[in-house]
């Protein structure tokens, strides 16, 4: 635990600069935090909003912000993640939408303390009736 503290405390601040370069870049972030989080979730676990959409990001720089997300989710995040969801629910992009409900189900299944709420914003979103989501 004292190691994992360490490297999270000397990895976070390249790992923020390295998601405001150029899309490429970004997306190579991406995918190894991804890989990151899948066997040590907490040490990026404080660190949600560096994972928030840009409206200018690429669809797959989202879409893999999008899953680090859903990783990193807990009881404590779950309603500020839900809100971002929400929102990019309401995106122009088909896929990103579609991901995002998804998304929204996966932390249903993750944080079973949460399931209502989740369940709550896909009720909310189906009401809007829009017809791919």
């Amino acid at each position: 635990p004292e190691l994992v503290r360490a490297l999270s405390k000397k990895m976070t601040p390249p790992l923020v600069t390295l998601l405001s370069a150029e899309p490429e870049i970004q997306y190579v972030v991406m995918r190894n935090i991804n890989l990151i989080v899948q066997k040590q979730p907490q040490i990026l676990q404080g660190e949600i909003r560096m994972f928030v959409c840009k409206y200018n990001d690429p669809l797959y720089v989202k879409l893999e912000k999008i899953s680090v997300m859903v990783q990193l989710a807990t009881e404590k995040t779950v309603d500020q993640i839900l809100s971002e969801f929400r929102e990019y629910a309401s995106e122009v992009d088909i896929e990103c939408v579609r991901r995002s409900v998804r998304a929204i189900g996966q932390c249903a299944i993750k944080l079973s303390r949460a399931t209502e709420r989740c369940v709550d914003a896909l009720l909310e979103l189906i009401r809007t009736k829009v017809s791919y989501v």
